[in-house]
């Protein structure tokens, strides 16, 4: 017998394809994916037994320095985030971090800015998988090549409002290790669907800090150690 919260999966990752398409449609392009929910607490809040993933697309993305505008019937949060770019796809089941990192071309710092409802009840699973694990904007700074000397566990990562470190954490923060979480995400969708992740593809990662919510005027900086700083305005 087919459990209710398989169901309400099923058709969950149905309405995330749907929307997916419907951007398509509209002359969007899949650029990479999130990650979300790669913390225990995160998962315990909304009944989750591990991570969840939604579609980036070339529209989600602000130049850092950009504006980014907000609605007042939405939540917009900010966290910082390591983000990955696969040079070689990763094809699941088996895939294990140490072939995530042998197919990673470059590493970057991230912002990444969840958007969801206003509501002060937490979503079940199912509605943020059905969001798109809440995929809104995102911000990415310059790729860096020369990553594979950096202890990606112990980069420092600090998350600024108005020039005020309001937020911190570290690459551990993700799974012990960043490329933990594309392993399982590769591994995750080789069984749900057969499809695997793909050259070229932006996978960011999991926050590093806490999310942050944003209100209009806010001015925010996020830095990470050896891959620099990247920011935004919030109107």
């Amino acid at each position: 017998m087919v459990s209710l919260i398989d169901s309400s999966l099923r058709v969950a990752k149905a309405e995330r394809q749907a929307a997916l398409e419907q951007r398509l449609r509209i002359g969007e392009r899949p650029v990479g994916r999130k990650i979300a929910l790669t913390a225990r607490a995160a998962q315990d809040r909304v009944g989750a037994s591990g991570p969840i993933w939604g579609w980036l697309t070339n529209a989600m993305e602000i130049p850092s320095g950009g504006v980014l505008a907000t609605a007042p019937s939405l939540r917009t949060r900010a966290e910082v985030e390591l983000v990955f770019v696969l040079g070689a796809d990763l094809v699941g089941p088996g895939v294990t971090a140490r072939d995530v990192l042998g197919a990673t071309a470059a590493i970057c710092a991230g912002i990444e800015l969840p958007t969801g409802p206003a509501s002060t009840s937490p979503p079940t699973v199912a509605e943020l998988v059905a969001n798109n694990a809440s995929a809104g904007r995102f911000v990415i700074g310059e790729p860096r090549l020369d990553w594979a000397a950096l202890d990606l566990p112990l980069l420092g990562a600090l998350l600024e409002i108005d020039g005020q470190v309001v937020a911190s954490g570290a690459g551990a923060a993700v799974l012990g290790h960043p490329a933990r979480a594309i392993a399982q995400l590769a591994n995750d969708l080789a069984e749900d669907d057969g499809s695997e992740l793909r050259a070229g593809e932006l996978i960011f990662t999991g926050g590093l800090t806490e999310p942050v919510t944003l209100t209009p005027g806010m001015t925010v900086e996020a830095s990470i150690a050896h891959l620099g700083h990247i920011g935004l305005r919030v109107r």
